[in-house]
C-alpha cells in the first residue's frame, strides 16, 4: 500500500465559470478510467475525505500543486457517477484573478489531485484505488517548471491542436492584464509547445507571430515571446 503523497493528472476541463461572482466548477478526478500509471479510481474513494476533511477546510484548491499558490476556497465537493466534482470561490488576490481570466480564455484545461492511497487492489483491469486521503485538487495551467520537459498531456496533442493553443496563448498575452509572473509562466508553456512541434518534425509549419507594436501592454515580455519563437524555428 502506498504511503506517500501522490499526484495524478486528470484530463477534465472546467465546467462552469461565473467571473462576476468569482466561482468556478469542474472535476478534480474521474472514475473508472485506466490512466497512464495503470490506476483506476473507483467511486467512493473520496467519501471519507469529503465527510471528514472537507468540512474542516483541509482540502485545498491550488495552482499546479504549489502550496504557495492557493486559488480559492472549495465551497462544494462531492462524488457523482463521473468523478469528484468541485466548486470553488476564487480569491480576489492577483493569482486568483489571473486564474479566472485564464479559465475564461480556455487556457486552463486540466486538473490533478494530491492524495495518499489508503486502499488499492490489483485486478485484471488495472490497479483499482478504492480509498484515498485527499489533500488538494489542482487546476493545471499546462506547464511545468522545466520548459524542456513537456507534460504528458502536451505530447498527446496533435500538431493542429498545438498550433491552435499557440495562437490562443498569443492572443491571451496580447490582450490580458494578468501579472508579469503569470505571463512568464505562459512563456514556459509556449516553449514546451514548440519543443513538441520540434520533436514531431513539424516545426516548419508553425505560425509566425506578427511584429510587436510598442504600444502593446507587456511589450517587453511579448518581444521575448517573439525571440523565443525565432530561437525554436532556427533549431
Amino acid at each position: 500500500m502506498r504511503s506517500i503523497y501522490t499526484t495524478k493528472f486528470i484530463s477534465s476541463e472546467i465546467k462552469d465559470i461565473d467571473a462576476k461572482q468569482g466561482v468556478v466548477a469542474g472535476y478534480f478526478a474521474n472514475f473508472n478510467t485506466l490512466d497512464s500509471d495503470g490506476d483506476i479510481i473507483r467511486k467512493g474513494a473520496f467519501n471519507q475525505s469529503i465527510q471528514e476533511w472537507f468540512p474542516k477546510g483541509r482540502v485545498k484548491h491550488l495552482l499546479n500543486h504549489d502550496v504557495s499558490k492557493p486559488l480559492g476556497k472549495i465551497i462544494d465537493l462531492f462524488e457523482d457517477d463521473y468523478g469528484l466534482f468541485y466548486k470553488s470561490e476564487i480569491g480576489k488576490h492577483q493569482l486568483g484573478q489571473d486564474f479566472i481570466k485564464m479559465a475564461e480564455s480556455g487556457l486552463v484545461t486540466e486538473h490533478s489531485i494530491g492524495f495518499r492511497t489508503l486502499n488499492e487492489k490489483q485486478t485484471e483491469l488495472g490497479n483499482e484505488i478504492t480509498h484515498v486521503q485527499l489533500y488538494e485538487g489542482s487546476s493545471l495551467t499546462g506547464w511545468g517548471s522545466n520548459p524542456n520537459t513537456p507534460l504528458v498531456s502536451i505530447k498527446s496533442l496533435s500538431n493542429e491542436t498545438i498550433l491552435e493553443r499557440l495562437k490562443s496563448f498569443e492572443q491571451f498575452i496580447r490582450k490580458t492584464t494578468v501579472s508579469d509572473e503569470t505571463i512568464e509562466l505562459c512563456l514556459i508553456h509556449i516553449k514546451q509547445l514548440y519543443a513538441q512541434l520540434n520533436d514531431s518534425g513539424e516545426l516548419a509549419e508553425a505560425v509566425n507571430l506578427p511584429e510587436v507594436k510598442a504600444e502593446i501592454d507587456n511589450s517587453n515580455l511579448i518581444l521575448e515571446i517573439n525571440k523565443t519563437f525565432k530561437q525554436w524555428q532556427t533549431k
